[in-house]
């Protein structure tokens, strides 16, 4: 094995561990945006959220969500918190698992969006657009045998 090969093997495990980071950042934000939200919606429900804290009444957003909406939040919010924990495992999974988290993702963001106070919310485009990212990164770093 000459240097060339030391140095290309080492150079693919770099990209490897900077695709997986890139991942991790990615569906890590989608979590935890997902549970941000979460706690918020809780603390809305049991009437602890501070009005003033985020720019729109948020009191007045949860009292016209669906019990629809509301579920599909929380299909959303477990599936992404699932899809985390395994791309932090580096499971095999995690591809899957990130596939599965569209169609509550996009249901959530298409129903948030009949809510007047946030029609045209740009956050689902950038939410889906890291979302395919992911996605295209956890495909390279299974064709490239990084995933368990």
């Amino acid at each position: 094995m000459g240097s060339t090969d030391v140095i290309a093997g080492l150079t693919g495990r770099r990209i490897d561990w900077l695709a997986y980071f890139a991942v991790l950042l990615l569906v890590g934000r989608q979590a935890l945006t997902y549970a941000g939200w979460a706690v918020i919606d809780v603390a809305v429900r049991l009437e602890i959220w501070p009005p003033a804290l985020i720019r729109f009444d948020v009191y007045e957003y949860y009292s016209q969500i669906t019990w629809l909406h509301e579920l599909v939040f929380v299909l959303a919010l477990v599936s992404f918190l699932a899809a985390f924990a395994a791309v932090i495992l580096r499971s095999r999974y995690a591809l899957h698992l990130l596939i599965f988290c569209l169609l509550p993702g996009i249901s959530d963001w298409v129903m948030m969006t009949t809510v007047p106070q946030l029609l045209n919310d740009m956050s689902g485009y950038l939410h889906l657009i890291g979302h395919l990212v992911a996605i295209c990164g956890l495909i390279f770093l299974r064709i490239r045998g990084f995933l368990r």
